[in-house]
């Protein structure tokens, strides 16, 4: 190869197609890049502000295209990424947006970061303590007149039975139960911390679920279940008065899945309320 087909381009040499110009006249609400890998700071999982932590996050970064562009710069959103300066929280992801939406020139952008955050949780009866990961999403959108942030928890909860319990001579079947809940907010409103919503809706359920039980603790979690029974429209429901009574949260949504363990279908409700 000669010298000269390996000399570098300059930048007014390098072809630019997707910053041509598009005669189809569709615009599109989402266009950008999904499933990327990519460490960040995140903090606001918890009440206190200032804790930090690096994870490894999930992201998916889109951006709106108007209808006379034919393309986004993509390696545009990871250099966003990579510049972010700081932790990424609720009350950071409007910054966040605003960035991609300045470097794209973009009317919208929308944003989601999945992660684990780990808590330490003692068991109920020997205060033995584990770490347990609790799958979260920060999510957020905006425009040039308003924006939204907010996140999605898995809570993981046991259920047993009612019908089990009420027919049974002995014993009832239990499962875990999945609540999966999503709350949103307005720029001008306070976000509540998920470790606070985590704890509450752990109990809608028929008992909590801990990452390490003892034989003690193992009794404990057992005859509690078994004193709460709750179908998946009782999780459902408490996990709904849960929101409202005790953390004032007005609108969300939330998914309840019992992975049943004597059927072959799991059992699913879900509850929407507010603008969720």
């Amino acid at each position: 190869m000669s010298e000269t087909s390996m000399s570098p381009l300059s930048s007014s040499d390098v072809a630019d197609p997707q910053s041509g110009q598009d005669a189809r006249g569709i615009p599109l609400q989402q266009v950008g890049i999904g499933r990327v890998r990519y460490p960040i700071l995140i903090s606001g999982w918890e009440n206190d502000a200032k804790r930090q932590r690096e994870v490894d996050g999930l992201f998916d970064l889109t951006v709106s295209l108007a209808a006379a562009k034919r393309g986004i710069h993509m390696s545009r959103l990871i250099e966003s990424l990579h510049q972010w300066e700081g932790a990424l929280a609720p009350a950071t992801l409007q910054n966040f947006l605003t960035d991609l939406r300045e470097q794209q020139g973009a009317e919208s952008a929308e944003m989601s970061c999945q992660f684990t955050w780990f808590v330490e949780r003692p068991a109920p009866e020997t205060g033995k303590p584990a770490l347990q990961g609790i799958e979260t999403t920060w999510h957020a959108s905006q425009n040039s007149k308003e924006g939204q942030s907010g996140y999605t928890l898995a809570i993981p909860v046991t259920t047993l039975c009612p019908c089990s319990q009420a027919i049974s001579d002995y014993g009832a079947h239990s499962q875990r139960g999945w609540i999966r809940v999503r709350l949103d907010w307005d720029n001008d409103s306070d976000i509540v911390a998920p470790a606070e919503v985590f704890e509450a809706l752990q109990h809608a359920g028929s008992a909590p679920i801990y990452p390490l039980l003892k034989r003690p603790d193992e009794r404990h979690v057992t005859m509690k279940a078994f004193e709460q029974p709750a179908f998946v429209e009782d999780t459902a429901r408490q996990a709904a008065t849960l929101l409202r009574e005790k953390l004032r949260v007005t609108r969300f949504r939330i998914d309840v899945r019992n992975e049943e363990s004597i059927h072959t279908h799991d059992a699913i409700a879900v509850i929407t309320s507010g603008d969720s």
